[in-house]
């Protein structure tokens, strides 16, 4: 027991400091991902939206060296223990583009990397025919071209099934993010999901409990693309951009990268614990653009700062968001960290290319407010902060931000 327990205390450490994903495989492409060592996505035919390829992007572009990598097998037809969460890997490559087939020795399937027959390289439809020319491309294959390289850490053989992850009580702390993504349903789905840090941790713990601390032998065959592209996001030629998300990804790939600046006196790098965009907070679909947690030098989370982003105008309905969201943003972020939060400070952020006069007159007359979570165990004292509202302008394929009010 006690040395299952140090194994425990040691892989849990490895959140500390990293982020964590969850990248959605199925019974055909997991083993080709497990010992190719590659996560692979789609390349979403759109640009706009939740689902298009901006918002693919600013998914991707958080994603560090070093982070966490956890995958999570739908359901085909197979049972439901051998189906669930499977890991863990850590990413050792920035997202690139590759349209190379990927297979594994003695296995029939294949990620491919395009179409056989047109070499499109967007997603195929569900009945395994090339959604441009509409010819076969072989049943359990997919077409997943943008990939990260990654390394297992620890395999486990058992993957954590869905009552296990999201039910059993006899573990500590919830996955709630994901858990709200299931409920919601169609239209929520990502292939990569950002988790928080105590979601990761209760991973880790599960895997080891399913597993009886007992890890798996792996037969590793590293995938070592021929010709990679880098990703790059195009911002058009402003002075505002075309997609929202084309926003959130740049503050995605830039929201750790300066220790000055306007994005640094909000979220100072040094006491940055995590960031993740599209963060869940409602069973009905309730989501924030960009969510920063910090950590004080105590190691305590002691702040959660809310970006919420317009391409074009802050209006009144993103003050009313602020309201929607600040007690349950706040349970989400301090009912199951580790160590325990007893006072909570709450930064929303309006990023805007312009602001209305009447969020100006509204934010000019706001007071800081404290609201009360009584949780059985103690109360947590959230102080909620006037918003902060940063405008933005394209220039030169960059984008530029200043403090507005």
């Amino acid at each position: 027991m006690s040395s299952m327990y140090t194994d425990q205390e040691r892989l849990e450490s490895l959140v500390q400091g990293r982020k964590a994903f969850v990248f959605v495989v199925d019974r055909y492409s997991w083993p080709i991902h497990r010992s190719r060592c590659f996560c692979g996505v789609k390349n979403p035919r759109g640009l706009g939206g939740f689902s298009g390829r901006y918002g693919l992007y600013a998914d991707l572009m958080g994603i560090r060296h070093g982070d966490l990598i956890f995958f999570y097998q739908r359901r085909i037809n197979e049972p439901p223990e051998e189906r669930g969460f499977r890991g863990i890997y850590q990413v050792v490559s920035d997202p690139f583009f590759d349209s190379e087939d990927v297979g594994l020795e003695g296995y029939q399937f294949k990620v491919l990397g395009k179409c056989p027959h047109c070499y499109s390289t967007h997603p195929e439809r569900g009945d395994w025919v090339c959604s441009n020319c509409g010819k076969p491309i072989g049943e359990g294959n997919h077409i997943l071209p943008i990939r990260i390289l990654i390394k297992p850490v620890v395999y486990f053989e058992r993957p954590v099934d869905d009552n296990t992850a999201y039910i059993d009580r006899t573990e500590k702390g919830e996955l709630w993010t994901m858990l709200f993504r299931k409920i919601f349903g169609p239209g929520r789905q990502r292939s990569v999901n950002p988790i928080l840090p105590e979601e990761a941790a209760r991973l880790i713990r599960l895997l080891l409990k399913v597993n009886k601390n007992k890890r798996g032998e792996l037969q590793l065959q590293p995938y070592n693309p021929k010709s990679p592209r880098q990703i790059d996001l195009e911002l058009g030629k402003g002075p505002r951009v075309d997609y929202e998300h084309q926003l959130i990804a740049w503050l995605m790939r830039n929201i750790d990268k300066s220790n000055k600046g306007i994005l640094n006196d909000i979220v100072p790098r040094e006491e940055l614990e995590w960031f993740g965009n599209e963060v869940m907070y409602g069973i009905g679909g309730e989501k924030v653009d960009l969510l920063c947690l910090h950590r004080g030098e105590n190691g305590v989370r002691y702040k959660a700062t809310v970006f919420e982003v317009k391409k074009d105008t802050i209006r009144e309905d993103s003050l009313r968001q602020i309201e929607r969201y600040s007690y349950w943003v706040s349970q989400l972020v301090t009912a199951n960290a580790e160590p325990k939060i007893y006072s909570l400070e709450l930064q929303p952020v309006l990023l805007g290319h312009r602001v209305s006069g009447s969020v100006i007159s509204k934010v000019k007359r706001w007071r800081t407010r404290t609201i009360v979570i009584p949780y059985p165990g103690g109360r947590c004292s959230v102080t909620i902060r006037a918003p902060i509202i940063l405008r933005y302008w394209v220039r030169r394929g960059s984008i530029n931000i200043e403090r507005f009010l």
